[in-house]
């Protein structure tokens, strides 16, 4: 349980991959907190997870469909809040052409989680809440830009994204920023062993959490993102934050 207090309601949420490990214990967290709360996932019915998510609001979402992805932007409505922490899933079944070619759209923004960001922009732009609209990503994200990219450029590619994106943004009203997990850190009771992201080093500058105590958990790591998503942190924009103690 998140012990921080945070007030979200008549708000409306979006947590891309909120199916599992994190991006689940970031919905639950967001819909403890009184907001509305709509998750994605690639099953065509949320009773196909392990998970209960009968309190949430399900989309079946691929972001590896361009097609989909506006399909989706076209029915999901006012927005308050996006947390993107789906990673990149390609079917097996594809061909190396199109393999590739799927690679190099979601390295370019074709596709992806960074896609939709930019589709949504004008619904949380117009966001009412307090602070305005807000856009956190987590380091799954990255994944998208690892398909043809080592870790490392990829993550450093999302740090500089995010900066930039954040300060264009926030004169618009909407704020963007990043959250960076350790490389391994725990999940809440109903989900197996623990959720494994990823990690790297760079040399950008980053806004650090302070010093947490060993065996960081996703639910720690949802209290972050839930304060940047509130109004306490309307004038943090562009940063990337890290919840691993040890970096």
């Amino acid at each position: 349980m998140i012990d921080v207090g945070f007030d979200f309601t008549g708000r409306h949420v979006l947590v891309t991959g909120g199916t599992r490990g994190l991006g689940l214990a970031v919905a639950q967290a967001f819909l403890d907190a009184g907001a509305r709360v709509s998750i994605t996932g690639t099953k065509i019915l949320p009773s196909l997870y392990d998970a209960d998510l009968s309190r949430f609001e399900y989309h079946q979402l691929r972001l590896a469909s361009s097609d989909a992805i506006e399909s989706f932007v076209e029915r999901i409505g006012a927005l308050d809040v996006l947390v993107n922490t789906a990673g990149a899933r390609l079917s097996t079944d594809l061909a190396e052409h199109e393999r590739e070619f799927l690679c190099h759209s979601a390295r370019l923004g074709f596709v992806g989680p960074l896609r939709l960001t930019q589709q949504l922009r004008p619904r949380l732009c117009a966001s009412r809440a307090p602070g305005g609209g807000a856009v956190i990503h987590a380091g799954s994200t990255a994944k998208w830009l690892e398909l043809t990219q080592t870790p490392a450029d990829a993550e450093a590619e999302l740090v500089a994204q995010t900066s930039r994106t954040g300060r264009a943004w926030q004169r618009l009203g909407c704020r963007v920023n990043m959250v960076l997990p350790p490389p391994r850190f725990s999940v809440p009771h109903q989900q197996r062993g623990h959720f494994s992201s990823y990690a790297t080093t760079g040399d950008s500058a980053l806004l650090t959490r302070p010093r947490t105590a060993s065996g960081v958990t996703a639910e720690q790591i949802a209290s972050v993102i839930l304060f940047l998503a509130s109004g306490g942190a309307a004038a943090v924009s562009g940063q990337t934050i890290r919840t691993d103690a040890t970096r």
